[in-house]
């Protein structure tokens, strides 16, 4: 049931003295339980970005150089750097009298000469000396200079370019003369009632948008907003998929093939956080549909304890405390996908209008006894740092 049907709207009705087909004199609130709720507890939690001035949206990212690189090694005087693969990437990252620690070992060894290769030539520091270990993380954790020594090269990364396209969210109203002038029972003025229903219409759309809208791409599989009727990718894309190039990222990124657990909550903050992301500027929320909120609520329920004489029954949390310290509100969302948890970063997500064309109500042209009006926007929505700050666990049962 719609509450805005043709014959409602248009028709010249409320006539008749049978009580089935007089709609003149109707009870709104009994017409608003066939309303869909307009839900958009995700969109309350995204902030108004600056407006877009085109309909591809561009974004630019700094990024920190690394911290630490991939290598394995089964000598006492050579390594292999797996990670990062490209020899001037590693020669940004490491210099003649590096120190270099690998992972979860007291090791520690030091470069003996300049980096012109993938393979190290190390030399043992202190009492240590060289293991042999396999795809191991090793840290940064000096690189000494000489006071006579040049300055050394810049190391500053280059900019990554982030893209998005706007989308138009549109409603029409049409009032007849008649429907406008009649005595209605609760409705003072029907423009603004059914403009009130038509915006949480729309609204619901773009929070369902905003969350599993998908970029228009080409016969080619590339995405363009060269399209009357384009469409913005939504945050779960522009997660999966920071670049839109058709390759999914993994960095931040959990199959689960099983039931949700505080497990595989606390393993996504902890890849997320070796991304660099759940830093002291981050604002970081858990977004869930209906599902997994209960399979939150009743985590660990059989060790809570219940006070005697307790007269409320049932559990419900709405915060999340991962084992990294860090607190995630929980937000419940009518439209998010049933078999995902999403962590949202939202001070780095905004939701940004067309510069000159946010929500508003325009009034067309008038045919015969009839006004019609029209409420639209265009927006998108900026994720930034998509593969970094941000992260999915999928396919949960």
């Amino acid at each position: 049931m719609t509450i805005a049907s043709t014959a409602f709207m248009a028709a010249p009705g409320g006539y008749s003295t049978t009580l089935a087909v007089k709609l003149d004199k109707i009870d709104m609130s009994q017409a608003l339980s066939a309303v869909l709720k307009g839900d958009r507890q995700l969109l309350g939690h995204i902030k108004m970005g600056v407006p877009a001035h085109n309909v591809e949206v561009n974004w630019i990212e700094d990024e920190l150089n690394a911290a630490y690189i991939i290598c394995s090694g089964s000598s006492n005087t050579t390594a292999t750097v797996t990670a990062p693969a490209v020899t001037a990437s590693i020669q940004r990252l490491l210099r003649n009298g590096t120190l270099l620690q690998p992972a979860g070992s007291e090791v520690v060894v030091q470069l003996s000469a300049t980096v012109t290769k993938c393979t190290l030539a190390v030399i043992a520091y202190g009492s240590t000396t060289w293991a042999s270990w396999t795809a191991t993380k090793c840290y940064i954790i000096g690189m000494p200079y000489t006071d006579l020594t040049a300055a050394s090269n810049d190391l500053s990364l280059s900019r990554t370019k982030r893209k998005n396209f706007t989308q138009i969210f549109e409603r029409a109203i049409e009032i007849t003369q008649t429907r406008k002038n009649m005595d209605m029972e609760a409705v003072v003025n029907e423009l603004q009632l059914q403009t009130k229903r038509r915006t949480m219409e729309v609204k619901r759309e773009l929070d369902i948008a905003v969350i599993r809208s998908y970029a228009y791409a080409s016969a080619s599989n590339t995405f363009g907003g060269d399209l009357e009727r384009r469409t913005m990718a939504g945050i779960l894309q522009l997660i999966f998929d920071p670049n839109l190039d058709s390759t999914n990222q993994t960095d931040t990124i959990i199959q689960a093939s099983a039931a949700l657990t505080v497990g595989y909550i606390n393993s996504l903050c902890y890849k997320i956080w070796d991304q660099g992301g759940l830093d002291e500027t981050s604002d970081p929320i858990i977004v869930v549909g209906a599902k997994q909120a209960r399979n939150i609520a009743a985590m660990e329920r059989d060790i809570r304890r219940i006070e005697q004489g307790e007269r409320q029954v049932g559990y419900y949390k709405n915060l999340f405390m991962s084992d990294m310290g860090v607190e995630f509100p929980i937000v419940m969302d009518r439209w998010f996908p049933e078999d995902k948890l999403l962590i949202l970063d939202r001070s780095r997500t905004s939701l940004r209008p067309l510069a000159g064309d946010a929500w508003h109500l325009e009034k067309m042209a008038k045919t015969g006894r009839t006004e019609k009006w029209q409420l639209s926007g265009q927006y998108t929505i900026e994720v930034r740092n998509g593969g970094d700050a941000h992260g999915i666990i999928y396919d949960l049962s």
